[in-house]
């Protein structure tokens, strides 16, 4: 489905059309793919699975520029519930510095207001040309290249996105990609600047905040057959409040998985860290031996990994270093647990509906 945004001209007088693309659709299909071939890879099986109709309640849209009859320009969001993630921003080479990237980008952030939405997440530079342009309309940084823009305020955003209350187990899906960046982009725990380090995802490298963007859709583009799985615990308004994966573990990117080992992490919003049992505990893991790191001074963690049946193995001493503004005001470390657990393919859905 498609629609047309906006018409609009440029300083040089060219005029431009923004035409909003919403997944599926088989009209742009075609330019969207040859426009954003460069990416290729999990980016390229994301944008063919929603072109298709193939990720479940994800809301995929690409913000179009077209030029006489041509697109030139794009910025695509992933989203729901009103909470998003905005990426391959793109303007063909010959089209830069006329102001396209900035019309793009007005017209989406005005439609994603009108529709109700109420946060965007992007990485970029920092302090790049597109760091600048994305802080001029209204985007924050978070940590360095990594931004926020939010309807009200980040606080505001996080008090009521993350508001106390019930949250039920389900299975990960494309349609959690925004959402779980969402959880992932505010501290687990409230840790003063010279506390010991934190460290949620060790898959998905997040130690106290993190940009999940290329991590998630990587997690969703490899599948169940790469032995990956993930379990949200979710709230009625949607929000996602804690998570659980389980991958194939690895040493270095693009190495060969182990042979029957996982790697599992959990992590949940300080609010909802009750729900990190059940959630952890609905997590299937393939057959084998899982493995999970967990921050020595974590009691809660240390608890909830007990539980599920995981066994102390051993301790790495100062692993943890501070990250963000924190690394600049202390030296302080902290220690990391290994944890493992002999696994035989069961599988605790729990009824995920």
């Amino acid at each position: 489905m498609h629609r047309l945004l906006t018409t609009t001209h440029l300083a040089s007088g060219l005029a431009l059309d923004i035409v909003m693309v919403e997944a599926p659709d088989q009209e742009y299909r075609g330019p969207i793919l040859e426009l954003l071939a460069h990416k290729g890879g999990d980016w390229e099986r994301h944008m063919e699975a929603a072109l298709g109709g193939a990720t479940d309640a994800l809301d995929t849209r690409w913000s179009l520029a077209i030029m006489d009859g041509r697109p030139v320009a794009n910025a695509m969001v992933v989203e729901r519930h009103g909470v998003g993630i905005l990426g391959h921003v793109f303007t063909r080479p010959e089209c830069r510095r006329l102001g396209v990237a900035r019309s793009v980008l007005s017209s989406l952030l005005d439609d994603f207001g009108r529709r109700g939405g109420r946060s965007l997440l992007l990485g970029t530079g920092f302090e790049s040309v597109a760091y600048h342009l994305y802080a001029s309309l209204g985007f924050e940084s978070i940590r360095r290249g990594f931004m926020g823009w939010y309807s009200a305020t980040r606080a505001r955003f996080e008090a009521d996105w993350f508001g106390a209350g019930s949250a039920e187990v389900r299975e990960a899906r494309w349609e959690h990609w925004p959402l779980t960046a969402a959880l992932a982009s505010f501290a687990g725990v409230a840790r003063p600047a010279s506390s010991t380090p934190d460290l949620r995802s060790v898959a998905w490298g997040v130690q106290d905040i993190g940009n999940l963007e290329s991590p998630y859709c990587h997690f969703m583009a490899s599948g169940v057959p790469s032995g990956s799985r993930g379990a949200v615990a979710q709230t009625e308004q949607g929000s996602v409040v804690a998570c659980a994966t389980c991958t194939p573990f690895r040493v270095g990117d693009g190495s060969e998985p182990w042979a029957g080992v996982w790697l599992v992490d959990a992590f949940a919003h300080p609010l909802h860290i009750y729900k990190l049992g059940d959630t952890l505990g609905s997590l299937p893991i393939p057959a084998g031996q899982a493995v999970a790191f967990v921050p020595a001074e974590d009691e809660m963690r240390r608890a909830v990994f007990a539980q599920a049946g995981f066994a102390r193995e051993g301790r790495l001493p100062n692993a943890l270093r501070p990250t963000g503004a924190a690394a600049a005001e202390t030296a302080q470390t902290g220690d990391v647990l290994i944890y493992s657990k002999q696994t035989h393919g069961d599988v605790n859905s729990n009824d995920w509906g």
